[in-house]
């Protein structure tokens, strides 16, 4: 990939409509959420590659997005606004649920100006993904808490084209990224009210989604892990599916340090199905354990000593 000379990109920098650093963060999140476009995305991790349609639909106020997985079994996600619809054509279930509050690519997580209290970030060159120009950035992690993260920008609309989560020796260990797009047009968006309207013959399926908290749920974390804020808190059936009939339920914490997430999933512990164990893919580091009567699992795009850090400090309050 050739991207130009830094000293290049720095001079071009200057003259990206008159947006520092911090602001081109901000201009990232905000064309999530504020552009039109459609394209094809494509995640590896782990040397597993994953590939999906989508469009992204913005009109005044309204948000449509519509998905669809293109590998393995069928699945399209269809987003109005806050509502999400996930449908199994080849199982005939769809599940209608509240929009997860965990920011995907090509989004940033709120709160991306916390972000630069533990990256150091600064512009790296210019390069073309998708057939668009990009600005591309670097953050660089001010402690070891996290991992690396490489942005490729539009430089137009600021919409994210491409994120690297890079290791402490410069390899790639994820990556998510168009490789076809279309910014802006006008979308349809019966294609995504329609479908959403349109369930007969399926089983439709409404998780309840509960918000709550870490301390009225009898949890705690002992104490902040560095850079990272609890952002969200909810109770929900453990399987989905199943229409939370079976009881089971599981409390999921998300924390964020305004770039990557760390989610910590409690539940009650089941000797039937739970066994201790560590997990890698690509960025992903996942951690599960037995505390007394609950099972805890702590997964993240950081690195495991920092898994193991939010896996010791949970505790069950006294």
């Amino acid at each position: 990939m050739g991207m130009a000379l830094v000293g290049c990109a720095t001079v071009a920098w200057g003259q990206a409509a008159g947006h520092d650093v911090s602001n081109w963060l901000e201009r990232i999140q905000k064309a999530a959420a504020s552009q039109t476009y459609e394209g094809t995305m494509m995640f590896s991790a782990g040397g597993v590659v994953s590939s999906s349609r989508v469009a992204h639909i913005c009109n005044g106020r309204e948000r449509y997005e519509r998905i669809e997985v293109l590998d393995g079994q069928v699945r399209k996600q269809f987003r109005h606004n806050g509502s999400l619809l996930t449908v199994w054509p080849q199982s005939r279930v769809a599940v209608v649920e509240h929009h997860d509050p965990i920011a995907d690519f090509p989004a940033l997580p709120a709160g991306t100006q916390r972000a630069l209290d533990s990256y150091e970030v600064r512009p790296i060159g210019i390069d073309r993904v998708a057939g668009h120009e990009a600005q591309v950035l670097m953050l660089k992690p001010r402690d070891g808490h996290r991992f690396a993260q490489r942005l490729w920008a539009e430089r137009e609309s600021g919409l994210l084209l491409r994120a690297d989560i890079v290791g402490p020796r410069g390899e790639v260990l994820e990556s998510s990224s168009f490789t076809d797009l279309a910014i802006g047009g006008k979308l349809n968006a019966d294609s995504v009210i329609g479908p959403m309207k349109k369930l007969d013959g399926y089983r439709v399926v409404r998780p309840q989604s509960v918000r709550t908290q870490l301390e009225v749920e009898g949890w705690t974390l002992g104490r902040p892990v560095p850079g990272f804020q609890l952002v969200s808190c909810h109770k929900r059936p453990l399987d989905p599916v199943a229409d939370g009939l079976s009881g089971e339920q599981v409390l999921q914490a998300v924390f964020s340090d305004g770039l990557t997430h760390v989610s910590v999933f409690i539940e009650r512990f089941d000797a039937q199905r739970h066994r201790p164990m560590r997990t890698v893919l690509g960025a992903a580091h996942t951690l599960m354990s037995r505390q007394g009567d609950w099972w805890i699992t702590v997964v993240g795009d950081v690195p495991m000593a920092t898994v193991q850090q939010f896996e010791s400090l949970i505790q069950r309050r006294q």
